[in-house]
């Protein structure tokens, strides 16, 4: 079980980096409907979707390795994780679906003036929407702070992994709350990526060598 969890952690981890990869980024809302391409959307929904299943199928794992699974703290964890998880996801989804009516509404050459201001309207309020969504949902650093104190009571991992998720959310918190305040600083989103990369990798490795000791002494 946890060598698959380890396999699903790596994916996860890659499947979300890869999301970063795939063109389509605009600078304005009317650039995001000119050139709207429907195949890259549908690529990025795909990545999305997998992703958020790898995730859920690691979380799974981390809880199976963690002793006392009915425990208050871990059990939390699970929950705060798979809502953090399948919130963005589905919310990615229906939006890459509305987005692609208001692309076509816009690139329609028959349409008025009227209607194609009414869709870009609506792309700037959908874009606003999952800003203001992603920056005020604190489910991932709250569901990796619940496993990093699972993860100290337990022993089996080490500190400084739990060392790594507490980085994750003071960096997490401190972003929010400069976002707050307008003030952009170069380089916190690598370091909010990276951190989060590195705790799930490295849980990986300790969730498969936690798999490769008990088959040992089963064997004995």
């Amino acid at each position: 079980m946890s060598r698959f969890g380890a396999l699903f952690g790596v994916l996860f981890a890659v499947s979300y980096i890869a999301r970063f990869f795939i063109p389509g980024h605009a600078e304005t809302a009317a650039e995001s409907l000119a050139n709207y391409d429907g195949r890259v959307a549908i690529l990025f929904g795909v990545v999305s979707t997998f992703s958020g299943i790898f995730a859920v199928f690691f979380v799974l794992s981390l809880r199976a390795a963690l002793p006392r699974r009915d425990s208050v703290l871990t059990t939390a964890a699970v929950v705060f994780s798979i809502i953090a998880i399948m919130v963005p996801v589905v919310v990615n989804l229906i939006a890459l679906d509305a987005r692609a009516t208001l692309a076509g509404i816009y690139n329609n050459s028959t349409l008025t003036a009227v209607d194609k201001a009414a869709a870009l309207v609506s792309e700037q309020v959908l874009e606003a929407e999952e800003e203001a969504f992603f920056a005020l949902f604190i489910g991932a650093p709250l569901s990796i702070g619940l496993f990093s104190g699972s993860m100290w009571k337990s022993k089996i991992f080490p500190n400084w992994l739990t060392y790594v998720g507490l980085a994750f959310i003071t960096v997490d918190c401190v972003g929010l709350l400069l976002i707050a305040f307008g003030i952009v600083v170069p380089g916190l989103g690598f370091g909010y990526l990276g951190l989060l990369v590195l705790w799930i990798l490295a849980s990986s490795v300790y969730l498969y060598r936690s798999d490769r000791k008990t088959a040992t002494t089963d064997a004995r």
